[in-house]
């Protein structure tokens, strides 16, 4: 089932077919920093990320935020997947202009070839949210 809204992008109309959504709070994810260490955070986040990380000081809250987006990604992807795939399999990286974008990993990227994802991060005090919109061409 898709959607019938249709979005305008410089290549032509993509058509919604999948959204995610999820919330996070983030003393959550401080107090698993603390009970896992490093481990967590390699679980979750992928390289480029991690080098991110090291240089932040509010490291809960931007793993928190990584966190939310890829399971708000991963519940869109659940349209295209029989499988769920890692937390490091998808990388967030923000473009000049500080939007994130999706970067997926080798094998991800073939089961879901011709999708663009949209991703949507956002922090206030105790929680970190997200919500993913998957596109394709119409």
């Amino acid at each position: 089932m898709s959607f019938v809204l249709t979005l305008s992008q410089e290549k032509g109309d993509y058509l919604v077919k999948s959204i995610g959504i999820d919330l996070v709070k983030i003393s959550r994810i401080e107090k698993n920093i603390g009970r896992f260490g490093n481990k967590l955070s390699k679980k979750i986040l992928g390289n480029k990320e991690l080098e991110i990380l090291s240089k932040r000081k509010d490291k809960s809250i931007f793993l928190a935020g990584r966190f939310a987006a890829k399971e708000a990604i991963i519940k869109a992807l659940g349209y295209y997947l029989t499988k769920r795939p890692n937390w490091s399999e998808l990388e967030i990286l923000s473009s000049q202009s500080g939007v994130p974008q999706v970067i997926f990993s080798d094998n991800l990227s073939c089961k879901i070839s011709g999708v663009f994802c949209h991703i949507s991060i956002t922090h206030e005090k105790e929680y970190a949210a997200a919500v993913a919109v998957i596109t394709e061409p119409a």
